[in-house]
């Protein structure tokens, strides 16, 4: 991931600034558009979260986003300026865009700085995706498996946030972001 892909929240209304195209953002955009053509979505949706390239190209013309129960329909380009989307990839993992961006700022970060979240990919017949997603801390298993079988964060011991819903609805050549709904914080 690059810091260049990456650019500060204009969700206090400023202007966002110009983004530049990466080397990293040109990858992705070749990433998902190969994904496209196989009906790969777990590939598209790494793309889709690892570039503003990616989510510039195949985000709907209106997008639900906000928390639920007050969620709210949005022009394509007002999500999109907002620099919202809140999950990118790290590794062979995901983690919060949040922790990304400060982890991408800080020169002395390490991977303990990072809030990775849990995946859960739903696919209904009409090939529409929902990703139901939550930052949390995970801990292996006590007892390690065999190394072929160690995949994943392990157990989710604790959230760390309300987490959220991720809706992709199919096009004619791939699909397209069309919900970004966050949950609530829960209480302890």
């Amino acid at each position: 991931m690059s810091k260049a892909a990456r650019t500060p929240d204009a969700a206090d209304g400023a202007t966002p600034p110009a983004r530049t195209m990466t080397e990293s953002d040109r990858l992705f955009l070749e990433m998902a558009d190969g994904a496209c053509n196989a009906v790969d979505f777990p590939s598209f949706f790494r793309a889709f979260s690892g570039s503003w390239a990616v989510r510039d190209k195949y985000t709907a013309a209106t997008v639900t986003h906000g928390v639920t129960g007050k969620s709210a329909a949005q022009p394509r380009r007002s999500y999109l300026d907002r620099n919202v989307f809140p999950i990118a990839p790290m590794d062979y993992e995901f983690v919060t865009a949040e922790s990304a961006a400060r982890f991408e700022r800080k020169p002395e970060a390490s991977w303990r700085d990072l809030s990775y979240v849990q995946l859960e990919f739903n696919t209904a017949n009409d090939n529409r995706h929902r990703i139901d997603w939550l930052p949390g801390i995970f801990q292996k298993h006590q007892t390690p498996p065999p190394p072929e079988l160690e995949e994943g964060l392990g157990e989710l011991v604790r959230a760390t946030g309300g987490g959220g819903t991720l809706l992709f609805f199919p096009t004619t050549t791939c699909w397209e972001l069309v919900e970004d709904v966050r949950n609530p914080m829960p209480q302890p």
